[in-house]
């Protein structure tokens, strides 16, 4: 059998595993999303999507390029093309359809770095490890930016090597393409450029100098695709973009996502290892990752060792692609430890870059690579019952002492969308029932209600006391446009800079804050997102305000949602919205 044969023998048997995976995947997000609710970010981030759609349904193709520039902060990829669907068949559930697509790409891309570095059967190997991971089973699910960062940083590092050190100006061209798609899929993936900036200079200077001006020239082609198609949504928003991430990253509010350890210190090190484990990769994977990496090293040592021509020998080393893949993960990696905050799928783009490095050492020692290819096997078979919400047992998180690190999941199939709800809704930790439906007909309750306080001209802007996991300006933005197709101007009281009566009386009165004249509270505040706010020194501010209860709702833990309105005034400035899906500083 020829090489090209045996080439498209195992794409198409990648390509046939990715359907069985979307399948599955499908399968799951009909039975356990379909009426469910969704968490701040996913409504956030489907609110965005239905917005973009709105727009080419009210105003054409120049509506939809108008409302996809006006989502800032938030990336716009993953919300354009799910709006894009909406086109052909409106509902929630398409964005989900959108991330399985997008799983699928990120398994072919990672067969595509795996063939080159190690060939067809061990890229196929790596591909298995990446499609049937923890971190690819959970943001499959999960409607929020993690996944299509991952699959175009794999798709640029793909092309970045089949560009052959920028010789191939199409590739090259490609490589800076996926760039700015990664770019636009998540504005924290600028932490991802350096190390492809980086990788791809090593690769030029080392491979040869005879053709280095055309190379240089592709490369430069490379950076201005990367430009023109980040530029087609940054040009716009670059700076309100900046001052989120540097606020959310490195600001003040990084210290609500993660602990205050310095840059250099084996803490910081450590938590990002930890996140990368815990939500990516799972104990035996990451077992056996480190095992081919370790491998990968002795070889080369011993290599370097034996060599006559040292320098040569590391020349060499510079230029293999094996080390350009790994340089791309590790400057991520070092990267990250630079933010206090860890945020929410932050480490899987490049945890998923390791798969196809690790499974190179199986070419020097052959003997391992069945034992390996049937631990592998094994994982991802652990893993897709974990996630098959087939019973709670065997999705239940599972530890195992690591040296160095404590305690580490070694099975997990909690899934993060229902996870981060139990915090204060109890019920199953990996799938949502029956008794979680009524959530999101109080979302729809409390729409309706304040759409008809807006209508009759009570209301012009409501602002949500609350920081639930559950009920939020999201969540009932969400509902209004499922149910209205119109939104409704919500904005969030804040804990800063003191939770006191002084600082919200001063929210719910300061006309560059808008002025609210309707107000929704929550009978208690336990498990809210930090800052917390303390409703009962919010209603003490709004009650001598003119701010009446109107409304109180139950909801189905027990509390309740309580709506106050105060009769509207003159015209008020606009609002500056300040909107709850900026919880979890996750763009």
């Amino acid at each position: 059998m020829s090489r090209l044969d045996n080439n498209r023998r195992w794409l198409i048997a990648v390509a046939l595993g990715c359907l069985v995976l979307a399948a599955f995947n499908a399968w799951w997000v009909a039975k356990y999303r379909h009426g469910f609710p969704l968490d701040v970010d996913e409504n956030g981030y489907t609110m965005i999507g239905l917005n973009d759609w709105l727009g080419f349904e009210n105003h054409g193709l120049h509506g939809w390029w108008e409302a996809v520039q006006q989502q800032t902060p938030n990336a716009p990829l993953l919300p354009a093309i799910t709006s894009v669907v909406l086109v052909f068949s409106p509902g929630v559930l398409q964005g989900f359809g959108v991330l399985i697509l997008i799983g699928a790409l990120l398994t072919l891309a990672t067969y595509g770095i795996g063939e080159r570095l190690a060939g067809p059967r061990l890229g196929a190997l790596a591909a298995l490890a990446v499609a049937t991971s923890q971190g690819t089973f959970i943001f499959t699910r999960e409607y929020i930016f993690a996944l299509p960062t991952a699959a175009f940083l794999s798709c640029a590092v793909y092309a970045l090597l089949r560009s052959e050190a920028m010789r191939r100006r199409g590739w090259a061209i490609a490589c800076g393409a996926a760039v700015g798609l990664m770019l636009l899929s998540r504005t924290m993936a600028v932490s991802f450029v350096p190390g492809i900036v980086v990788v791809a200079a090593i690769l030029i200077l080392v491979r040869g100098r005879d053709d280095l001006w055309p190379r240089l020239l592709n490369f430069g082609l490379a950076i201005l695709a990367a430009f023109l198609v980040t530029a087609t949504w940054y040009w716009r928003n670059l700076s309100p973009v900046w001052d989120y991430l540097t606020n959310f990253g490195y600001g003040n509010q990084a210290q609500y996502y993660g602990e205050s350890d310095s840059t250099l210190s084996w803490a910081r090190f450590k938590s990002v290892t930890d996140r990368m484990v815990q939500s990516d990769l799972l104990v035996p994977l990451a077992v056996l990752i480190f095992v081919g990496l370790v491998a990968l090293a002795v070889i080369a040592v011993l290599r370097l060792r034996e060599s006559d021509d040292k320098r040569g020998t590391l020349e060499g080393y510079l230029g293999a692609d094996v080390l350009a893949v790994f340089l791309v993960a590790a400057a991520g990696f070092g990267a990250l430890m630079t933010s206090q905050n860890g945020g929410n799928g932050f480490s899987y783009p490049i945890a998923m870059l390791l798969p196809p490095v690790a499974v190179v050492a199986l070419r020097r020692f052959r003997m391992a690579t069945i034992p390996v290819a049937v631990l592998v096997a094994a994982i991802a078979v652990l893993n897709v019952a974990a996630h098959s919400a087939v019973s709670e047992g065997a999705a239940k998180v599972r530890n195992v002492a690591v040296p160095l690190f404590g305690e580490l999941p070694w099975v997990n199939g909690e899934e993060h969308a229902v996870s981060a709800m139990r915090v204060q809704v109890p019920g199953p930790l990996n799938h949502f029932d029956d008794q979680d439906k009524g959530w999101t007909d109080v979302d729809k309750e409390l729409a309706d209600l304040l759409a008809a306080e807006s209508k009759a001209g009570r209301v012009q802007l409501t602002t949500f006391a609350m920081r639930n996991r559950v009920i939020s300006t999201n969540s009932v933005g969400l509902a209004s446009l499922l149910d209205n197709r119109v939104g409704l101007p919500l904005t969030q009281v804040i804990a800063e800079p003191t939770d006191s009566v002084a600082n919200y009386r001063r929210q719910l009165t300061d006309p560059e804050l808008g002025k609210p004249n309707a107000l929704v509270t929550m009978s208690s505040e336990a498990d809210d997102f930090e800052p917390i706010v303390t409703q009962k020194k919010v209603e003490a501010a709004a009650k001598p305000l003119g701010f009446r209860l109107v409304r109180e709702i139950p909801l189905p833990d027990g509390r309740s949602a309580r709506v106050w309105v105060k009769q509207p005034e003159s015209a008020e400035p606009a609002p500056r919205h300040r909107n709850s899906k900026k919880t979890r500083g996750n763009s």
